[in-house]
């Protein structure tokens, strides 16, 4: 069996996209033994103990902590617009995680290093790797680096504007020479793909489109649970950003315009300004172990998507929703990939940004859940498959075989 070694910074018991407990679950029935060198449980980011009964007692986990930035540090840097922090704020577990890989390295026979970013920071110690140990590298990007909208956001408010334009060139040239560097790239939506082959100039071949999917094991044993048997339920899973507030916002006005007696169900990781919304239809639950919040998700009427009108990457929770089977309500770029992918599936409703065209299609829409129209709702069974975690696990292995022939 091959060997190969994960850098993946969000591994279990820390809260991430599930690609990386997929990996260590999966990829041992085709014929890879993966090695995971991960943050430790110390780190300042929110964890859920229950994802360790996942992994298997069979695979070595190096966990691996760092010092991180002190809060006042972080408070000023951020007041005073000089949070230069290059390539990310994880920078520091950068030289304690490949201390451990070459340690690693230098014990086992790896035939391939694999790592996942964001952080950006764990594609520089597998680049690193490469180079000193002439190992084949597949360089995972869940969320692209100068593409980020995120993240520029972000950047614009916490930096003057010459270290601005110094972050923009640093990621710029960075970006493409990590690119170029690994054996082969996997992005998870077809937007990252077309960003990154129009933007430094690289072919079909070096790009592999696999997206994050859904685990069928998940959804075996899943009961209904209800929080309002007798409303109709909307819920949405996952963490809310301020980013996604405006959005939020108005489809809570919309749908109070359109039903008042619907609820809406946050759960998940919420921004404190959807903490402080007072409204008497709309429920806040903090972080579930996934078991639970699918199982209320499971006794809802429809499932909520919201992104904000530029983001055209595809959220990982649409997997589950599709898997789910409820209609999805989703307030989403018309040409965006969620929007691609729910159209193609047949799985729910396309909700325009306009605020009084929403109101009217969320009118219509409860109307026809009311009259029992969806009762034996249910979306491309066919077409949702080709999402299972198995599958494209089985296809990250292929291509990390092809990879490591090449040693």
């Amino acid at each position: 069996m091959k060997k190969v070694l994960l850098i993946y910074y969000f591994f279990p018991p820390l809260l991430g996209d599930w690609r990386g407990l997929a990996l260590a679950k999966l990829l041992p029935e085709f014929g890879w033994q993966p090695i995971v060198v991960s943050a430790a449980e110390s780190v300042k980011y929110a964890k859920d103990y229950s994802l360790l009964k996942e992994v298997p007692d069979n695979i070595e986990v190096h966990r691996v902590g760092h010092r991180e930035p002190s809060g006042e540090w972080s408070y000023l840097s951020q007041k005073l617009k000089m949070r230069f922090i290059f390539p990310d704020i994880y920078r520091a577990w950068s030289s304690p995680a490949l201390q451990e890989s070459r340690k690693i390295l230098r014990k086992e026979d790896i035939d391939l290093v694999f790592s996942s970013s964001p952080p950006y920071t764990a594609a520089f110690v597998a680049m690193k790797l490469r180079k000193e140990f002439n190992i084949p590298w597949v360089a995972e990007w869940q969320d692209l680096w100068s593409g980020n909208d995120f993240l520029n956001l972000s950047y614009d408010k916490t930096l003057i504007k010459p270290l601005r334009q110094l972050q923009k060139f640093c990621i710029r040239r960075s970006e493409n020479n990590l690119l170029r560097a690994a054996n082969k790239t996997i992005v998870v939506s077809w937007y990252h793909k077309q960003q990154v082959c129009s933007q430094y100039g690289l072919g079909d071949d070096n790009i592999e489109l696999i997206t994050i999917g859904y685990d069928e094991d998940v959804f075996k044993d899943l009961k209904v649970r209800y929080l309002y048997p007798d409303k109709l339920t909307i819920t949405f899973l996952g963490s809310v950003y301020p980013e996604f507030l405006e959005p939020v916002m108005n489809f809570l006005k919309a749908v109070n315009e359109a039903d008042a007696k619907a609820e809406i169900i946050f759960i998940g990781r919420g921004s404190p300004a959807l903490q402080e919304i007072n409204m008497p239809n709309l429920t806040r639950i903090l972080h579930l172990d996934r078991g639970k919040a699918l199982s209320f998700a499971l006794g809802s009427d429809f499932l909520l998507l919201i992104m904000p009108p530029y983001a055209k990457w595809i959220p990982s929770k649409i997997f589950e929703y599709l898997r789910l089977g409820k209609p999805i309500l989703a307030l989403v770029p018309e040409d965006s990939d969620p929007a691609r992918i729910i159209r193609e599936a047949h799985a729910g409703f396309i909700l325009s940004h306009d605020s009084e065209e929403m109101k009217e299609q969320l009118t219509d829409i409860f109307n026809r859940c009311r009259q029992g129209k969806f009762q034996d709702f249910q979306p491309d069974l066919e077409y949702v498959a080709q999402f299972e975690r198995r599958d494209l696990v089985k296809r990250i292995a292929a291509v990390s075989y092809l990879n490591a022939l090449e040693r």
